[in-house]
């Protein structure tokens, strides 16, 4: 009896460590796919990319194998093994399906100035108005694209905002008000950072912003980026490029 179980257990050990090492190499790909496509800096840090691959890790890594474990049992006839291993895959896919769609939907498509700072904007802002895919192209061509929202100017677009704002969509997402960064620089640039004070409370930022700027701190123009779960410092130059960024020293 106790050689029958340790052989089933050998067996669901070894069918657990194939699964496992097959999502390893899923969530490898949706890695990418997250870090480097739906979520690249400054998204990732300010927008919690994180939070996305532990969800699809959880998915990946913990829901499949576990199945895997609990289902598995190498005495079953060969066509009962493929039919549970075909069920584990059916609820696997769909559940990566299902936390892929989430983190897609959730990720940030553009950093939009709004009163003081930048702030990211996800897909989900804009599905919610009924606007499927928002075209940039107009406003900026950089990726991530770089926009500027104007104050409201007339009533009728003060109470969209407020009905926006009622509605939980953030008023930076009121399309209507955009504007290129280009030509608002000085109204941006007159809400930039103070970098001698932010350095005084913070000084081992500087080695950080050393190695975006090479040294060169002087040249470019350092604005805030407030976002879910991390405020962020864009490095910009003179003519409004985004050059990079680096995590400011506080949360919001």
């Amino acid at each position: 009896m106790a050689s029958q179980l340790r052989e089933k257990i050998k067996h669901k050990i070894k069918a657990v460590t194939i699964h496992l090492l097959l999502s390893l190499v899923v969530l490898a790909v949706f890695w990418y796919v997250i870090r480097y496509v739906w979520y690249p800096e400054p998204f990732f840090t300010a927008q919690g990319g994180w939070q996305g691959i532990r969800l699809m890790a959880f998915v990946d890594l913990v829901l499949g194998p576990t199945l895997t474990l609990i289902v598995y049992n190498h005495l079953k006839r060969r066509k009962e093994i493929i039919f549970d291993f075909s069920l584990i895959a059916i609820v696997q896919i769909g559940a990566l399906v299902l936390g892929g769609y989430t983190v897609f939907n959730q990720r940030p498509i553009a950093l939009v100035y709004w009163t003081d700072a930048f702030y990211t904007v996800t897909g989900d802002d804009y599905q919610v108005q009924g606007i499927k895919n928002p075209d940039f192209s107009q406003y900026s061509n950089d990726i991530p694209p770089l926009i500027y929202s104007r104050p409201t100017s007339t009533e009728a677009e003060l109470e969209e905002t407020r009905k926006m704002t009622s509605q939980s969509i953030p008023a930076y997402a009121h399309v209507d008000l955009y504007e290129s960064v280009e030509k608002n620089l000085e109204v941006i640039f007159r809400n930039e950072i103070d970098m001698t004070r932010l350095m005084l409370m913070n000084p081992t930022i500087l080695k950080q912003i050393d190695e975006v700027t090479k040294g060169e701190l002087d040249l470019y123009r350092y604005i805030s980026l407030r976002a879910k779960f991390h405020h962020m410092l864009l490095i910009m130059d003179k003519n409004g490029g985004l050059i990079g960024s680096v995590k400011a020293p506080y949360r919001r």
